[in-house]
C-alpha cells in the first residue's frame, strides 16, 4: 500500500513526513464519535493552559468525542472530561487514521 502522505511503496511506516505532517482542527470543530490526537494547545490564557494540562490533555493524547452538547465530553483512555466550547477550541487536533 503507498503512503498517504509522500506516495512510497512502503506505505506509511517510515514516512519521511508522515508523522509530522497533518491538517490542525480545533477540538471544538469535532463531531461526537470522531477520534483525533491532540497535536497543539493553544489556550488563549495561562489559566486556560493550566486547566487543560491538570485534565491531562497533553499533545500526543489519543481522545474521542463522546458528545458535543451541553459541553464536549471527552474520552481519554479510561475516563472522561468534560470542556467548555471556549476551552475545547484551544485544543488543536489531527483526525485519527
Amino acid at each position: 500500500m503507498k503512503c498517504t502522505m509522500c506516495g512510497s511503496a512502503a506505505g506509511c511506516d517510515g514516512c519521511p513526513i508522515g508523522a509530522d505532517f497533518f491538517v490542525a482542527r480545533s477540538l471544538a470543530s469535532l463531531a461526537a464519535g470522531q477520534r483525533a490526537t491532540i497535536r497543539r494547545l493553544a489556550a488563549r490564557t495561562p489559566a486556560d493552559l493550566r486547566k487543560l494540562l491538570a485534565l491531562g490533555l497533553l499533545p500526543g493524547v489519543e481522545l474521542e468525542v463522546e458528545r458535543r452538547w451541553p459541553a464536549v465530553v471527552l474520552r481519554l483512555d479510561c475516563s472522561s472530561v468534560a470542556l467548555d466550547a471556549a476551552l475545547a477550541d484551544g485544543v488543536l487536533v489531527s483526525l485519527a487514521a
